[in-house]
């Protein structure tokens, strides 16, 4: 870097660090499904979710695969995923300071745009919340970088890495390819005279990224019997509701980042309209094209205006070259305090936007973690579980789990309801058929609370789940979730053997108390003096049981255990607070 530089770059270094920390320990939940992925691939089970049909919940290929070489060295995959995401965002940094010290631009334009990006939540929060964006991005600088030593610089055998930059893109994510398609589309255009650079043009920026996509599709087919990810059948409908949901999404991280959008795009006007800049025409159909598909997908749903940032670091671009091309003077005081002024109104600003606030907010998946951490603990290693938070519990449990929401299942997605496409984004499916066809032994609506989504306004009136489900309020230190727990499930329900039934006292309910509590490697019912406890069970055979002996000392009457039809209902009366772990029933003779 030139003089000067050095203190520049340090100083974004700092204020990039600090921006990390204040938004630590934030992590998304989505992520923590790529590092199950992740997981499982290093311990040889191949890029797979579950046991059984893989499917290819995941849209971020090359992430995972580069966590995947960090777990296999011995490494954390949380510690991971935030390593590479804030050395990916370092490198952006670096990339752009580098690039341009070789061009005659003042430092100034250059700190100017650089401190509103690290000043800007979106790069700080994704460089620590262990999704794929900040890998996303540093590709696509490097390709911004080529294309523009390519049409400013004449640089034409810049082509030979911007082959490289753009299939690491087109395997990073699936709409990576996008940049592909207009990049090679916008070079050919530009070139269109001179044929012997037409042909690398079509060779390096089409036929080579095209390559790498298309070996991962062969992978797709291979692996998981599919041309398309399960993300795509999830999350993408194109629908009214989608479609203005996206456009407002789109609204609101402009107005949410409004000194940078607002910057970028009067400097993109200039270079585009004013100066005619061919890269300023590339810059902006990239913009377009980009913001026309978040538009259309329906946005996102996570913090901090994630599916923004393509647009955001385009633009920081259009603010370096389009000063540059205005040669913007600083020699005035008044103009240099406004300068400083408004470079520093940008942080306060960003902590004034909800969506900014979110992920300060956002420390949910912690407490799933802990809770997967317990029920991996508790129970036995073939315990199904089924979710609608698919990250956080199944990564930290390592149980069998079910995804109620579809996005890791394979029947899911592909049974769709007739009203897809008009709710929550990613959040629309669910068939309780389906998943108490599947008899899980626990099932956990978020991080445990009442039923929710599509999913859980069906298990609210579905038979099987009224029946064969005990709502039970498990605490955890300081934390209480509501779990589903089957009475008939093979590794937490009902045990029977020739002459006893072993019950599992969690299963036991109360109009007034359900509290359980997690107990060394145990699930104990916490059993109030006076109250009165019930449970229902199946009794086909309309056998005769009672309550063994060594428990009728816990109870101040005698246990009474009644029939109605094929039905046992077991009703028992605590004399004082007890912490059960079983009721054992014993046959009659």
């Amino acid at each position: 870097m030139k003089a000067g530089y050095h203190s520049f770059f340090l100083f974004i270094l700092i204020v990039f660090a600090l921006g990390c920390y204040y938004h630590y320990p934030f992590l998304s939940d989505d992520s923590l499904i790529s590092l199950r992925y992740a997981q499982r691939f290093i311990e040889g089970k191949g890029l797979t979710w579950n046991d059984g049909h893989p499917v290819e919940g995941y849209s971020n290929l090359l992430w995972i695969l580069m966590i995947s070489l960090l777990g296999k060295l011995g490494m954390n995959l949380i510690l991971a995923a935030r390593i590479l995401g804030i050395a990916c965002s370092v490198g952006t940094l670096a990339v752009i300071f580098s690039y341009f010290t070789t061009k005659n631009i003042r430092k100034e334009y250059v700190f100017a745009a650089i401190f509103l990006l690290a000043t800007t939540p979106c790069f700080t929060v994704w460089a620590i919340g262990g999704l794929e964006q900040p890998l996303y991005i540093l590709l696509l600088t490097l390709t911004l970088v080529k294309v523009s030593k390519i049409i400013n610089d004449k640089n034409k055998t810049a082509i030979y890495f911007l082959a490289l930059w753009l299939g690491l893109l087109a395997i990073s994510r699936p709409d990576g390819f996008l940049f592909t398609i207009l990049t090679t589309l916008f070079l050919g255009a530009a070139f269109r005279k001179n044929r012997k650079y037409l042909i690398l043009i079509f060779i390096f920026a089409g036929v080579v990224p095209a390559l790498f996509l298309l070996g991962q599709l062969i992978f797709r087919y291979q692996f998981y019997g599919e041309l398309v990810p399960n993300t795509a059948l999830v999350k993408v409908k194109i629908t009214l509701h989608h479609v203005l949901r996206g456009g407002f999404y789109i609204f609101k991280a402009f107005f949410g980042t409004l000194l940078l959008s607002a910057l970028g795009l009067y400097c993109l006007f200039y270079l585009a309209y004013k100066k005619k800049n061919l890269f300023g025409f590339y810059l902006l159909l990239n913009i377009a094209a980009w913001t026309a598909y978040v538009v259309t997908v329906g946005g996102d749903i996570f913090p901090a205006f994630r599916h923004y940032y393509v647009v955001l670091i385009l633009l920081i671009f259009a603010i370096i070259l389009g000063l540059n091309e205005m040669q913007f003077s600083f020699k005035t005081k008044s103009i240099q305090t406004g300068y400083i002024v408004i470079l520093l109104i940008n942080p306060f600003i960003q902590l004034l936007i909800p969506d900014n606030q979110n992920a300060i907010d956002e420390r949910w998946e912690f407490r799933g973690m802990k809770l997967g951490e317990t029920l991996k603990n508790t129970f036995p290693e073939n315990t199904l579980i089924a979710v609608t938070a698919a990250g956080c519990i199944p990564y930290s449990s390592e149980l069998p789990t079910v995804d109620m929401l579809g996005l890791n299942d394979y029947y899911t997605p592909r049974h769709p309801p007739k009203n897809f496409g008009t709710g929550m984004l990613a959040h629309e499916l669910g068939d309780a058929n389906y998943v108490l066809g599947r008899t899980p032994d626990i099932i956990i609506y978020h991080m445990g609370t009442a039923p929710r989504f599509n999913v859980g306004d069906q298990m609210k009136t579905h038979p099987v789940f009224i029946t064969h489900y005990v709502e039970v309020l498990a605490r955890q230190s300081n934390d209480e979730h509501i779990l589903y727990f089957n009475k008939y499930g093979k590794s937490t329900g009902i045990r029977r053997e020739e002459n006893k039934i072993v019950i599992p006292a969690y299963l036991i309910s109360s109009d007034t108390h359900n509290e359980s509590i997690f107990k060394g490697k145990k699930l104990l019912k916490h059993l109030e003096k006076g109250k009165i406890y019930i449970l229902s069970l199946k009794n086909p055979d309309n056998e005769q049981w009672e309550i063994s002996n060594s428990a009728t000392s816990l109870f101040s009457t005698e246990p009474t255990i009644s029939y109605e039809n094929d039905t046992m209902i077991i009703t028992v009366i605590p004399n004082k607070e007890i912490f059960l772990e079983s009721l054992e029933l014993q046959r009659k003779y």
